[in-house]
């Protein structure tokens, strides 16, 4: 315990006793509430120190609160938070919530989306006081036991994406989801090296490079994103050989546990996670609150 703050406190960058005080907040509100809170531990451990990104809340030197905000892209900016249980309804959550929209006003983002756990009934009442608009739902799968496709695909090969594989992935996240080459900003030299905490996956089919998946490992689960295949190769079972190669090398470095992220309504993706062995552990709200006013 930090003996001496109080209130509202603007950080840029987290030491080690802010992330084990914020890792000792979240046990006891996932005990209270029978959650499991969305706060990307790994980006956490590695905020930016110019950046103010966590916005924390103390009385009389215990930390009771805490927003995490994460901005992806220009146009709009995700948030995750919490309050322990015998400090709620005192406006801990609304401070956090206007400093963190101020901050993200400032950088000229226009829309925030709030994440709440579906039966996080603290969280979801909250909501409902702001004006906001559901937007998406996610569901969270963790694999309980793998079943892996035994069948390889005639030419279709995989390897860890290297430090010079950062324009390649970048091209392929941004085809595969639609979005702005200049969005996708994060594969900077070094972040495809073998010894990675995000290690990358490539897809080639004979000498077309085809998808790609990323790997982001944490102290106690591995978290599968940016799992992508280019259009003109979807559907054709490759992206199912490209999980299970994840898997397979993922397993090797025996995380806790292997999760992933899914929105509700993809089908698709949902059935493909379900036959390889993961399944639904809790689902989040995300709800879109305009900033640019």
């Amino acid at each position: 315990m930090a003996d001496g703050k109080q209130g509202l406190l603007r950080k840029q960058g987290l030491g080690t006793e802010e992330l084990q005080e914020i890792e000792q907040l979240a046990a006891q509100c996932e005990q209270y509430g029978q959650l499991e809170m969305k706060l990307n531990w790994n980006v956490l451990r590695e905020r930016p120190a110019g950046e103010t990104n966590d916005f924390l809340y103390y009385e009389q030197g215990r930390l009771v609160g805490y927003l995490a905000l994460f901005c992806f892209n220009s146009q709009e900016a995700e948030i995750s938070g919490m309050v322990h249980p015998e400090y709620r309804q005192r406006g801990i959550f609304r401070t956090l919530f206007q400093a963190a929209t101020q901050e993200v006003r400032r950088r000229g983002v226009p829309q925030i989306l709030c994440i709440v756990e579906h039966k996080s009934q603290a969280g979801q009442a909250y909501i409902r006081t702001l004006d906001t608009r559901f937007h998406h739902a996610e569901y969270k799968m963790v694999l309980q036991e793998p079943r892996l496709p035994g069948k390889s695909i005639e030419g279709l090969t995989f390897r860890q994406a290297q430090p010079e594989d950062g324009m390649l992935l970048a091209h392929i996240t941004a085809v595969a989801f639609d979005m702005p080459r200049s969005e996708v900003t994060w594969y900077s030299q070094g972040n495809g090296s073998v010894n990675s905490r995000r290690p990358s996956y490539l897809a080639q089919l004979r000498d077309v490079y085809i998808g790609k998946l990323d790997v982001s490992l944490g102290e106690q689960e591995a978290y599968i994103i940016g799992f992508g295949v280019l259009p003109e190769f979807q559907h054709r079972g490759y992206g199912r050989q490209l999980l299970a190669y994840a898997i397979q090398e993922t397993l090797k470095r025996n995380p806790g546990r292997i999760v992933l992220e899914v929105m509700t309504e993809n089908q698709g993706a949902l059935s493909l996670y379900q036959s390889c062995g993961f399944q639904v552990v809790t689902s989040y709200d995300y709800y879109s609150y305009p900033v640019s006013r």
